[in-house]
């Protein structure tokens, strides 16, 4: 069966159970902008060790405070109760549950640090357990519910000021007296969305569950550490950290320490990146994601080795299966794995798996390295389980419902809904829902696509189109719920989203298959499902638009140097010059995004670099085009756009540049609740001024 054919049974059997949405469509509003604030965003199910509650993270946009409130409820797993919140402050995360299922510890912010709190499940008393100016985050229980590890943040104080203020003749203030001037050693200083982290340090702790007595630091040196699991028999706790500088991107190591401290153990590997690890039942293993890093489509094999690197064991190798929640939209970050989840006999292991277009649930035999789906279709992801295996918890979305919490049965493989907070929202407005297809294209691969009719008031007759083009480019456009291309559907426009070669989930061949060459190969896939979409009724061929950010926004600025084809186009957050983007943060490395040196070395002005760089071909565009970038934007540095646009300017052509203050790379997915629905307004105008919905 094709992926056209698959995913159109999916979309089928969405299409009838949201009938009562779909039914009354020419009474509801569409979607709009605003909208966002009246979602409810679900993550971090945690599963109760008994199986019998989950407690998750709801947020929700706060209008008047320009922020996220994010507070715990919970749910029964058996169902007929409905879910009750446990706090009310909004700055809740990280939730932990004891071993006796009566307690949850979380982070808190409310204070303006991050302290770790208590809540009792029973009487909703909450406790704070961390006091101090140093944020304290990422609480975990230990097995016997006695003691907890967590990640304390410092930051180094401001070193004094280079100057004699004697000879110069005044008395300093308090703040003159130390310096704002920054001296940096890290090639790595800066990170998305956390601003400067050369002088932050993360260290492991751990204190008594009760708050008693002084937590103890475990670690004290440059290196960042976080907890994930302590051993069965809690005398040790694991952790990830990489402890040593490197010019390579995505490399890091597994540690395990002694839970009252003492000499740091490495778990020995021969590859440079390993990740997502998780005790074996009795504590004498470690399972974790083993790769390298000089291929960025690389697959890592998941592997089991002893503390100390003996019996290392292979349950599958590379380049097989891509493990993790990799399907990309606007209501949640991409690529986290859940788990893995080991069982109590050891013989299997729960996780999620990147498939064509969704994010499965997965059962993994150790023995044969065999997989077993246990979801089908949609996006599961963030899953946990019960202490005895038997029920697992986790989010799902589809492309017609946001998430919410669901419960596995591991025994039966049955699926129960646990939550149904949006279902009011669903039930109020008009939904498109999506039409897969596919097209195959020159080199063989089959280029899966969605079309999404327009919906609402201005649906009828031959409708404008916007091809959507994903980030990554090593992520998917998939089945799950989108806010802003049903708000494109909502204003009269039809929708294509398109998984052109290098996108995940459709195997490692596909995915590599972009690597050193970011623009031809994608260019002809894209514009071979345009063509496509082009034909379908509904669709008026003449006014067909373009968008994407980051990768996406690279992919815009390729088709418009290379094709008159769109009538207009919006480009966000995008690479235009590879020589320069090669040089900062994910690319800053021999080894970074596209390979080792993938285009050849960024200095070299015979390298390749050029040619496959947007900005090369910027005299060829004739095609409309708004570009808008945060300012702090470090993925993609807002000189990207700077250099394209002042470019577009000089050369007469028609372009418009919107900048967003304070904003980083992720504007789309976390940014302020103004900022977010004032950028829906910003491309929709433009769309508008040149397709005419």
């Amino acid at each position: 069966m094709t992926f056209a054919s698959k995913s159109l049974a999916v979309a089928t059997a969405l299409a009838c159970c949201l009938y009562a949405v779909g039914s009354a469509a020419g009474t509801k509003p569409p979607v709009s902008a605003e909208d966002l604030y009246k979602l409810v965003l679900i993550s971090d199910p945690q599963i109760s060790p008994d199986g019998r509650a989950v407690v998750f993270i709801a947020s929700r946009m706060n209008g008047p405070l320009n922020r996220y409130d994010t507070n715990l409820w919970t749910v029964s797993t058996t169902g007929g109760t409905a879910p009750k919140q446990l706090t009310t402050d909004g700055h809740a995360s990280s939730p932990s549950w004891s071993s006796n299922g009566h307690t949850i510890a979380f982070a808190d912010d409310a204070s303006g640090t991050s302290q770790i709190q208590t809540v009792d499940t029973a009487s909703g008393t909450v406790a704070t357990l961390t006091t101090g100016t140093q944020s304290s985050v990422a609480p975990l229980f230990s097995h016997d519910g006695s003691r907890i590890a967590f990640t304390r943040i410092s930051v180094d104080p401001r070193p004094p000021a280079q100057i004699d203020f004697t000879a110069a003749g005044f008395t300093p203030s308090p703040q003159q007296k130390t310096s704002d001037i920054r001296v940096i050693n890290d090639e790595r200083y800066e990170a998305n969305g956390e601003g400067y982290t050369y002088d932050v340090h993360e260290h492991l702790w751990v204190m008594n569950a009760g708050g008693s007595g002084a937590a103890a630091l475990l670690s004290d040196d440059r290196w960042p550490e976080t907890p994930v699991a302590w051993s069965r028999d809690d005398k040790r706790i694991l952790f990830s950290s990489l402890r040593h500088a490197t010019p390579l991107a995505f490399e890091n190591d597994l540690y395990t320490i002694a839970a009252t401290g003492g000499s740091i153990e490495r778990v020995a590997s021969p590859q440079e990146a390993n990740t997502a690890p998780a005790f074996s039942p009795d504590g004498s293993h470690v399972y974790f994601l083993a790769g390298g890093v000089k291929d960025s489509a690389e697959y890592p094999a998941l592997v089991r080795t002893s503390l100390d690197g003996s019996g290392r064991e292979t349950i599958f190798g590379k380049n097989r299966h891509l493990l993790g929640d990799w399907v990309l939209a606007d209501l949640k970050m991409p690529g986290a794995v859940c788990g893995p989840i080991v069982a109590p006999d050891g013989k299997t292991i729960v996780t999620d798996e990147s498939g064509p277009g969704v994010t499965r649930l997965v059962r993994v035999d150790v023995a044969s390295g065999r997989f077993t789906a246990l979801t089908h279709g949609g996006e599961a992801s963030d899953c946990t389980a019960s202490s005895d295996g038997t029920r697992i918890a986790y989010a799902y979305a589809d492309m017609l419902h946001p998430a919410e919490v669901y419960v596995l049965d591991a025994r039966s493989g049955k699926t129960t809904r646990l939550t149904s907070l949006n279902s009011a929202y669903l039930d109020s407005v008009s939904l498109s829902v999506p039409q897969p297809f596919s097209v195959r294209d020159e080199a063989g691969f089959e280029v899966p696509a969605w079309f999404m009719p327009a919906a609402g008031p201005k649906s009828g007759g031959p409708r404008p189109t916007i091809v959507a083009i994903h980030g990554g480019p090593q992520t998917e456009a998939g089945e799950t719920f989108f806010h802003e291309m049903q708000f494109w559907c909502g204003l009269g426009y039809n929708v294509v989203l398109v998984n052109a070669r290098g996108s995940t989930g459709y195997g490692y061949t596909y995915e590599r298959a972009l690597e050193g060459h970011w623009g031809p190969p994608m260019e002809r896939d894209v514009m071979a499902v345009v063509a496509a979409a082009a034909k379908r009724p509904g669709v008026d061929p003449k006014r067909i638009g373009v968008t994407g950010g980051s990768y996406g926004g690279y992919a815009v600025l390729w088709l418009i140097g290379h094709t008159n084809r769109f009538k207009a186009a919006i480009s966000e957050r995008p690479a235009s010059d590879l020589a320069t983007q090669s040089m900062t943060w994910f690319l800053a490395s021999p080894n970074g995004l596209g390979g080792n040196y993938a285009w050849g070395k960024p200095w070299d002005p015979h390298s390749a670099n050029a040619a496959d760089s947007p900005f090369t071909y910027v005299e060829r565009v004739v095609t409309p085009v708004l570009l808008l970038h945060s300012t702090q934007d470090t993925e993609t540095p807002i000189d990207q756009t700077l250099d394209e646009f002042s470019a577009l300017r000089q050369l007469g052509k028609t372009a418009v540049f919107v900048e967003v203050p304070g904003e980083n790379h992720d504007l789309n997915r976390t940014g302020s609740p103004l900022h977010r629905v004032e950028r829906l307004h910003v491309l929709a105008d433009w769309f508008a001024r040149w397709l005419n919905p």
